[in-house]
């Protein structure tokens, strides 16, 4: 199967399936990304997808470990404001490594959010003056000039939680096709209320060579749908990611050199404008990176996260591995990731 007709076998179903009232929001932790080695090429990893963070960049890149692999990540979101976590087991199926399976999980989590709801306020009206009858006294609605009562009793501390447990596959398709899936389970719990979802993903990388690939990703590929326990639902759209990666052997380091860049289109809302093109609510964004390896033990990385600079590093000895990425925000804090693997 040609790359050019994989293209619309994934295009096709997003259009189709993204919902009218999708969130924009809805589901946003999991695009965060997974594995510091991943995040400091800048996010883009579909066409390379071949650590343990396959199952969650590229599940047909499963494929390309041929031994078992734990890994885990650890970050600190813009500071400490956010902690996130990301872990995943591969296990290869067949000796041949012709398909192997992944699980996942994906955590963010934040605590100690003041719920202020029960603070009561002086209902003074404009002027601050208790008894003066002026406007918005008395009328039980708080106005943006009433000054709110702070009260330790009254504040409540909750916490914000948001995972997700991944299961994937990856299997050779052909000489150089591979092809690979991936069901996800979504459970978030903000203060009182809970949500729970489920979703499906996937993805392929093509091979012209031994030195380039192609990879293509459809996430929530029929839209995710997510329902709380009040009632409401809501859908993660369909996105699309392809890449491509060329690595070329550098004989002199005893090493290689990788460039990869990414393009992610977004399906939101394409069906809420019928009379027009769906392609025109399609919404795009690019990733690039590249990585070095020196005497096959020493990383160093550079990329461009939609415009934002990241940069990062690993360190590889027998089994073991460590990788570190830092990711600028123009807003906020810096975010550091640190992730390690061990393979047997």
């Amino acid at each position: 199967m040609k790359l050019k007709k994989l293209v619309p076998l994934f295009l096709g179903p997003a259009i189709l399936f993204s919902s009218a009232s999708a969130d924009k929001y809805a589901g946003e932790f999991l695009r965060i990304g997974a594995g510091a080695r991943a995040l400091g090429m800048g996010g883009a990893f579909v066409a390379v997808a071949d650590d343990g963070t396959a199952g969650f960049w590229n599940p047909a890149g499963l494929v390309f470990l041929k031994k078992k692999e734990l890994f885990l990540m650890h970050s600190e979101q813009f500071g400490s404001l956010l902690n996130y976590d990301f872990g995943s087991f591969v296990f290869p199926l067949e000796e041949e490594g012709r398909s192997a399976v992944s699980v996942g999980f994906v955590r963010l989590g934040t605590d100690n959010i003041p719920y202020t709801n029960d603070l009561q306020f002086e209902d003074y009206g404009r002027d601050g003056i208790q008894a003066t009858q002026d406007e918005g006294e008395n009328n039980g609605i708080r106005e943006p000039y009433e000054r709110i009562i702070y009260d330790e009793a009254r504040v409540q501390w909750k916490s914000d939680s948001e995972s997700a447990m991944m299961l994937g596959y990856g299997r050779i398709a052909g000489e150089r096709l591979k092809l690979g899936g991936s069901f996800k389970i979504i459970r978030q719990v903000i203060g009182d209320n809970s949500s729970f979802g489920a979703g499906l993903d996937f993805g392929a990388v093509y091979e012209p060579a031994a030195w380039v690939s192609f990879g293509l990703m459809a996430k929530d590929f029929t839209t995710t749908p997510i329902t709380w326990d009040t009632g409401k639902r809501e859908f993660i759209s369909p996105t699309l990611r392809m890449g491509l990666q060329i690595t070329r052997h550098v004989e002199k380091a005893n090493g290689a050199f990788t460039v990869s860049g990414d393009l992610l289109l977004g399906f939101e809302g394409t069906r809420t404008y019928s009379s027009e093109s769906p392609l025109k609510r399609v919404t795009a964004d690019g990733f690039v990176g590249g990585e070095f390896w020196f005497l096959r033990s020493i990383a160093l990385r550079a990329g461009l996260e939609d415009g934002r600079p990241n940069a990062g590093a690993g360190f590889r000895y027998r089994r073991f591995g460590v990788d570190y990425a830092f990711l600028s925000h123009e807003d906020l804090d810096a975010s550091h990731r640190v992730s390690g693997s061990i393979r047997f």
